[in-house]
């Protein structure tokens, strides 16, 4: 299995460092996967939020088996993160292609917004960074008021530290929650087993604090 993280300039740092220490995590726990930090183009470096330079690991292509989508920069309305990247459009034609591939389509915080943009949330349900929820809930989505949601294909998750909840129900989904939960346990992250994906609808959450680099 592989798993491609898709990074850009102004990216939220923990929103790729979260997913890609579980699952990098995983796979030295005997997971059958790899993870790789991919770009839209070529580029020797990417440069997240807060300053933190990504060296990725190669080029996105539309066969991975999971593509995870970060967000960052959408509640400040920034032009080098989610919202500039929307702006621009051209991530959006390449995670449309991947999702009708059949790759399972993850966002983390506001790159749930990404993913919406591209026509692949529609009207299922799906969460974001609780300061984005209503830019979600009026592109038609059922937006959920829960840490992650798993609608099968479609797979997302609130705020940036939720990227850590969702990384680690990907690892149980596809290989187990032993391993989910050692991983988990390794992290000493044990908010993990109340965020497992509920059964249930959720509802908007009202935003408890503002967080421009969402």
């Amino acid at each position: 299995m592989r798993i491609d993280i898709t990074v850009y300039d102004g990216v939220d740092e923990l929103d790729v460092i979260g997913p890609l220490e579980v699952l990098r995590r995983a796979a030295q726990s005997g997971a059958g996967l790899t993870v790789r930090m991919v770009t839209r183009s070529a580029v020797e470096e990417v440069t997240g939020s807060c300053g933190l330079r990504f060296r990725p690991d190669g080029v996105f292509a539309p066969d991975a088996d999971v593509v995870v989508v970060p967000g960052g920069g959408w509640v400040a309305r920034d032009d080098r993160g989610a919202w500039g990247e929307v702006r621009r459009g051209d991530w959006l034609p390449l995670l449309a292609l991947a999702a009708s591939r059949g790759a399972v389509m993850a966002g983390v915080c506001t790159g749930t917004l990404l993913l919406a943009h591209a026509g692949i949330v529609g009207d299922l349900r799906a969460t974001t960074h609780h300061q984005a929820r209503q830019d979600l809930a009026e592109l038609g989505v059922r937006v959920a008021d829960e840490r992650v949601v798993d609608e099968g294909r479609l797979v997302t998750s609130a705020g940036v530290t939720s990227g850590i909840d969702l990384a680690l129900w990907l690892v149980e989904r596809w290989f187990g929650g032993n391993l989910a939960d050692g991983v988990g346990a390794a992290l000493e992250y044990p908010r993990y087993a109340p965020a497992r994906p509920a059964e249930r609808p959720g509802n908007v959450a009202r935003p408890p604090a503002h967080d421009p680099r969402a």
